[in-house]
């Protein structure tokens, strides 16, 4: 049982590190490229799929600890919310927005993205 723990904390750790990589590459493109549109289709599918996994193996360990709640584990969980939510807005932006409000938007959620992730992770492995 612990060997299943360790493993899923391992995973959920290695994907969080992966959903950052990508929205620091996304922020790249959108940042440097006046093209974005193609390699952001590419790139944010990506993105949104390490967003599901790190929610399906945070629930996993959830799951594994008995639902035990702690304030790192409401902490974990509002800050997914809140990437949850501004994803959908910035998909909003892109599917019905002009490419400049796309940008302007895309810039503040990654960066915010990149500032809750970096945030929790200081906060979690401080308590």
């Amino acid at each position: 049982m612990e060997e299943l723990v360790t493993t899923a904390i391992k995973y959920h750790q290695y994907f969080i590190g992966a959903m950052l990589i990508i929205a620091l590459i996304n922020l790249y493109f959108i940042f440097t490229c006046k093209e974005f549109s193609k390699k952001v289709k590419k790139v944010n599918p990506v993105y949104y799929a390490m967003l599901a996994s790190v929610a399906f193996t945070g629930i996993l360990v959830l799951g594994i600890n008995s639902f035990h709640m702690t304030h790192a584990v409401y902490l974990m969980l509002v800050v997914f919310l809140v990437i949850f939510v501004m994803s959908m807005k910035l998909f909003k932006k892109y599917k019905y927005g002009s490419p400049d409000e796309y940008r302007a938007f895309a810039k503040k959620k990654y960066i915010l993205d990149i500032v809750l992730i970096v945030a929790t992770m200081g906060l979690v492995y401080a308590i």
